[in-house]
Order: structure tokens, then sequence, then C-alpha cells
């Protein structure tokens, strides 16, 4: 899947249909928002193509899906669009822009719980990891499913306000454009939010771990006096089988050691 233009031009597109929005926009239906804005932030703005889009797709439990964003089979996410009268309300820390902890958000909200339920019905129904809910000036990207706990506990992406779209609008094309959806951006950074990978190695942070560094004068005067006695020390017969007798473990009491180890 690819965009149909640019991520520049969609950010123009998202500018101009601000502009034009009418006053009474608040009133509309749930029907009216999908036509005059979902649809549009999906297609003039987030570049998406009408094959890739499947509309009132039936959930196989007597429900329909608003959206169903990729390939035909299998769908890669399911949105859920509400009527912007149907309001979230004003969410803690609903500024911040970044992955944040959906609990909170849920438990201020019935409406966004309530919306965040049915979504998450049916991506269960249709096997899709990622859950996406509009009302037009508020959406929600979260994961609806995880092996590392239930989909209410873990992170999501909150955009709130129309003027988020436009200040946060490189992320919002980057989690919810064809390609994004296609290579389960949002999915992947949110996951690594709750499951962190092994930390990067204590080398790494060294600033240049292969410069060579100088010995002071005491260490190169132990290593020369290391040259003169131990140097040929194997060829002199006649400290050879002392040497190797007070100086290494018999292999028996390796074998102990190690044992004891285990």
């Amino acid at each position: 899947m690819l965009s149909k233009h640019e991520m520049t031009d969609g950010k123009r597109h998202l500018e101009e249909i601000l502009k034009e929005r009418p006053a009474e926009s608040a009133a509309w239906n749930e029907a009216q928002n999908r036509f005059q804005f979902v649809d549009r932030l999906l297609t003039q703005c987030l570049g998406w193509q009408v094959p890739h889009i499947k509309v009132e797709e039936p959930d196989g439990d007597g429900g329909r899906i608003d959206y169903l964003l990729g390939e035909a089979e299998p769908a890669k996410a399911v949105l859920e669009a509400k009527r912007q009268a149907v309001s979230f309300g004003d969410l803690p820390g609903s500024n911040r822009m970044q992955v944040r902890k959906l609990k909170p958000l849920l438990e201020a909200s019935p409406e966004l719980r309530a919306a965040f339920n049915q979504c998450l019905q049916y991506c269960a129904l249709k096997g899709v990891r990622l859950g996406i809910v509009c009302n037009g000036p508020q959406l929600l990207v979260f994961q609806a499913f995880s092996s590392h706990g239930a989909p209410a506990d873990g992170e999501c992406y909150f955009f709130d306000g129309f003027q988020q779209y436009l200040d946060h609008f490189q992320l919002l094309w980057k989690i919810l454009s064809p390609e994004g959806i296609a290579e389960n951006r949002a999915y992947r950074d949110i996951a690594l939010h709750r499951s962190p990978r092994i930390p990067p190695k204590a080398s790494e942070s060294i600033p240049d771990p292969l410069r060579y560094r100088y010995r002071s004068p005491f260490q190169e005067n132990i290593r020369t006096l290391a040259n003169l006695l131990l140097e040929e020390i194997e060829d002199n017969q006649q400290v050879r089988k002392s040497f190797y007798k007070d100086c290494y473990v018999p292999v028996e009491a390796n074998n102990r050691h190690t044992l004891l180890s285990k």
C-alpha cells in the first residue's frame, strides 16, 4: 500500500478542510461526520486509496464496522467513528503528544470507554491488532491485542483537538498513513513502551573503545620483567616441570571446581 500523495500535501489538505469546516459541525450526526471529515481525513490527508478501505463491513455478530483499513484480507486496522457531540471530554494530560497510558483516559471518560469497548470487540471479531476511535476533533490509537496484558492496561496515542492534528501531523502520517499501517508503525511503537527491548551494551557508551591507551612507566617495567622471566620458560627443561606443577591447577581439582560452580 502506498499513499497517493506526499505528507506535505496531506497537511495542506487538512488545513483547507479545517478552514472550510462550518460552525454547525458540532451538530453533525455520525454519518455526516464520517462523510464530511473522517472520509476526507483518510483519503485527502493521509493518502488512502478507496480500494484499500472497507466501510460498513459486517463483523460476523450482527454489527457493522465503520472502517476496515488495509488490504482486503487481512485488514490492518479498525476505525470506529462517532459524532462530534459524543465528546470524550477534557482528559488528563491531553496536551502531551506521546505514547501514554490508556487506563486514565478510559476512567476519565465513559464515552471514550464505550467507544473503545465497541472498537475492541470489532478488532477481536476480525482478528485485527490496531484499533482507532475518532469523533472528529479527538482520535485514539491503541493496541487491540498484546501478549503482555489486557488492551485497557496498555498504552496509546491520543490526539485532542484539530490543532494537535496539525501540530503533530508528521506523527499522524507516520502511524496512520497506508505505509504506516502496512508497516505496523503504531503497534510497534506502542509495544516498545509496554515491553522494552534489551538495553544497549555498556561498551556503546564508551566514546572510543578501540583507542590505544598508553601504559604508565610502572606498567611498562612490569611487562618487560614478565617477558624476561616467562618468555622462554617452556623451553627450559630444568624448570619446566616445576613451572607446570606450581602454576597450573591439576585436572581433578579443576573438574571439582567446575562441578561445584554448577
